[in-house]
Formats: C-alpha cells, sequence, structure tokens
C-alpha cells in the first residue's frame, strides 16, 4: 500500500511566497509607534491568508508582540497544539459547549453579556476552574459586547466570583481607518470615560486597531491589537514604514497562438482582435483568486504587465500577451513585484470593489505557502 505524499510546493504550479522577515520588521515598526503598550498581534483567518502557525512562531520568536488574539476556539487550539506559549485571546462571542474547551486550551476569552458570564460561572464552579477574561464593550460597532451602561453590573458580577479573573476590557472601532471620523472620536471619549469611572488597578484597557494605532494616539491606552499592519498593509495617509509580506507567484502552464475573432474562456466573454499569443496560469477561484478579475486584473510576465483574458475558471485562467514571448514554465507574478512592475492588494482590492482583508482571506490552503 503507498503512503499519501504530503503536498510540497514543488508539487504545485502555483505557490505564495512569505517574507517573514519583511513581517518582524513591521511588528517592529509597530512596537516603535506605541511605546510601551502591549501588542496583541491579530492571528484570525490564518493570520490573513499568510498562515497561522508559521506567522505566529515567527511573531512569538521576534519578542515584538506580547500576546495573539483569534476570532474562534478553533484557531487558538491550532496555535497550542503548535506549541504557542503567549496569552492567546478569543475575541469572537462563545458558546456554551465551548467553554470546558476553552479553559483546557488555557486561552484568554471574551465575556460580552451577563448571560454569557452566569454559563461560564455555572460550568466553571463545577470544573473548580479559573478562567481569564475580558470584557467587551459595545461603544458603536454594535456586533456584540454589552451597552456601556450595563457594563458595571457585568464587572461587578465578575469580580465576586472567584471563577473569574478578570484580565481586560476592551472595545472595537467601526471606522477608524481615516482620521479625525467623528464616530472614532465619539468611541474613544466613551471608552475613556467608562475607564475613568472603573478604576480597576492591573487591568488592561484595549481598543485600538491597525486604524486606531494609525491615526488615534489617544485610543493606545494599555494594549493594541494590530492586524493589517502586521502583514505590511496600511492606510492613506499613515505615516508607517510597513512593507508587504506576501507574493503569489504561479508557472506558466500553457502557450498557445488565437487566431483573429476567437473567443477565450467560459462564456466568451474575451475576443481577439488579431492573431495573438495567449497564456494559461494554473490560479483560478477555487484557490481564492476571484472571478470578478476576469477580464480586468492584471499579470506580470517577463517584466510586462498584461490583463486577464476572459472569465477566470477554478484552477485556471488565460493571459493574452499579444505579439510577446512566453514559455510554460515561464514565472507570472500575480500579487508582488517582478522588475519595476508590481501588483498590489490595494489594487486587486479596488477592481472587486472591496477590501484588500477581504482579498487575502479568500486565498484558501490549496496553494501552499513558501516562508522565506
Amino acid at each position: 500500500m503507498s503512503v499519501p505524499r504530503r503536498i510540497m510546493p514543488e508539487h504545485h504550479p502555483a505557490w505564495f511566497e512569505i517574507d517573514l522577515g519583511r513581517f518582524c520588521a513591521n511588528l517592529a515598526q509597530v512596537r516603535k509607534r506605541v511605546g510601551q503598550r502591549l501588542v496583541c498581534c491579530i492571528l484570525k483567518a490564518n493570520a490573513y491568508g499568510h498562515g497561522i502557525i508559521p506567522i505566529a512562531k515567527a511573531a512569538e520568536h521576534s519578542r515584538m508582540v506580547d500576546s495573539f488574539g483569534v476570532a474562534h476556539l478553533s484557531e487558538a487550539i491550532l496555535l497550542r497544539n503548535a506549541g504557542i506559549s503567549l496569552p492567546i485571546l478569543v475575541l469572537g462571542a462563545i458558546h456554551e459547549d465551548q467553554i470546558e474547551d476553552l479553559i483546557c486550551t488555557q486561552v484568554e476569552f471574551t465575556v460580552g453579556s451577563l448571560y454569557k458570564a452566569k454559563l461560564v460561572a455555572e460550568k466553571t464552579e463545577r470544573l473548580g476552574a479559573i478562567c481569564p477574561v475580558h470584557v467587551e464593550v459595545d461603544t458603536g460597532m454594535r456586533r456584540t459586547g454589552v451597552r456601556p451602561e450595563s457594563v458595571f453590573a457585568l464587572i461587578e458580577f465578575l469580580l465576586s466570583k472567584p471563577c473569574f479573573s478578570l484580565k481586560g476590557v476592551y472595545s472595537h472601532f467601526a471606522m477608524s481607518e481615516t482620521p479625525d471620523n467623528e464616530t472614532s472620536l465619539r468611541q474613544i471619549e466613551s471608552f475613556i470615560r467608562l475607564k475613568e469611572k472603573i478604576p480597576l488597578p492591573g487591568i488592561i484597557w484595549h481598543l485600538a486597531n491597525s486604524g486606531g494605532i494609525a491615526f488615534y494616539p489617544d485610543s493606545w491606552l494599555d494594549m493594541v491589537r494590530p492586524g493589517l499592519l502586521c502583514y505590511g498593509l496600511t492606510f492613506q495617509g499613515a505615516l508607517l514604514d510597513l512593507q508587504p509580506c506576501m507574493e503569489l507567484k504561479a508557472n506558466v502552464s500553457y502557450f498557445k497562438v488565437v487566431e483573429e475573432g476567437e473567443g477565450i474562456s467560459y462564456g466568451h466573454i474575451y475576443r481577439t482582435d488579431k492573431q495573438t499569443r495567449v497564456v494559461t496560469i494554473p490560479v483560478g477561484y477555487g484557490d481564492g483568486y476571484r472571478r470578478d478579475f476576469s477580464n480586468r486584473m492584471q499579470v506580470l510576465l517577463r517584466n510586462k504587465s498584461y490583463r486577464i483574458a476572459g472569465a477566470v475558471c477554478m484552477d485556471q485562467f488565460m493571459v493574452d500577451i499579444g505579439g510577446d514571448e512566453a514559455y510554460v514554465g515561464d514565472e507570472a507574478v500575480l500579487i508582488g513585484r517582478q522588475g519595476d512592475l508590481e501588483i498590489t492588494l490595494e489594487e486587486m482590492a479596488k477592481v472587486s470593489g472591496t477590501d484588500p482583508r477581504e482579498i487575502l482571506c479568500h486565498f484558501n490552503e490549496r496553494i501552499p505557502r513558501v516562508y522565506l
């Protein structure tokens, strides 16, 4: 009986290159900006598509972060099973059937209501455990978290129960990615006013995400939670020296000459206007390379930029290179730099009418990651 082989980069014609040196340099820039505040590096959604375990190990080894933030228990379990020892905060709303596993995984987690706090207390008191928790306050996101006027009763309950160790109180910006936003300023004011009313020595108060770090120093408080900045993506007008640390590359898999007036790919939404040369790139929407890039996004090949020709397929797409030369096996760049040209996540997001984070999170595990 043959043993299944592990899929390695050499077994696949496309790959992501993740530059861990750039990633750690980005962390250093964040640390320099916020000074002595604690830094909680956000690793949710497979570290924004970069690979949660290698990224966490690089961050832990760099000593530039103090803790990690994830969305769900499953992500925390992955990190603990990989040997990550730094504190991990589960930011998402918890469910009753997760409480025992949250305790066993030795993570900090969010309590956003008195109802959830009572569920946790009931379970932990039976187990004889102590739960390190953070209280989430809704200052304007309207997603999860207790209202500011209800937070006093929740904290009073947590402090009355020996099964809880209250580690922090936090909130989340709704509109922090531009400076001087009125909603953000109101959220900062509301959260700081709450902090002043609840003098809790040793408790970590945190609000600033990447936008907060970039534009709102008053929100830095005791800890910041960078996500996008860690991966080298920033905002217009933000004075941060960051570098993207992910590139997407692929080897040309096919070359052919196509006559004038021929349709290319599904639906023939692209037709040639003269005899031309077409190459096939083995990446598609099955990998997370979006269909709305069809006929719109660029690819770099032999230090030139070419537009996608026709619909992006599940596993591949075509590029019209006109009368230029290309060969099977040539390296194409879908994200990143080749020569003096560059394709950025910001450009891709603009083409799709979305945000770079969504582009990153669409990429799945079929394309291997290579760490530099």
